[in-house]
């Protein structure tokens, strides 16, 4: 929950664009992504890659994913 809170906004537009290079760059599978960083299917990740929703718009747990997304290039 602590490393939930230090991501007080995020571009998510911006933030999936760099996260879909990474997994391009590294032939990373879209449901290896899902199964590993972010505990969602690979429909689930897909919709959200597509589609990504504004930080304002998004509830808590919409934010979830985007926030696991920003830890693992954080981590890179």
């Amino acid at each position: 929950q602590e490393q939930l809170d230090i991501y007080s906004e995020i571009e998510t537009e911006e933030l999936v664009k760099k996260v879909k290079d990474l997994l391009s760059q590294y032939s990373i599978s879209q449901r290896l992504f899902g199964e590993m960083v972010l505990g969602l299917s690979q429909g689930s990740v897909s919709d959200l890659l597509a589609r990504p929703k504004p930080w304002l718009m998004l509830t808590q747990k919409g934010r979830e994913p985007f926030i696991r997304m920003q830890i693992f290039l954080d981590d890179q």
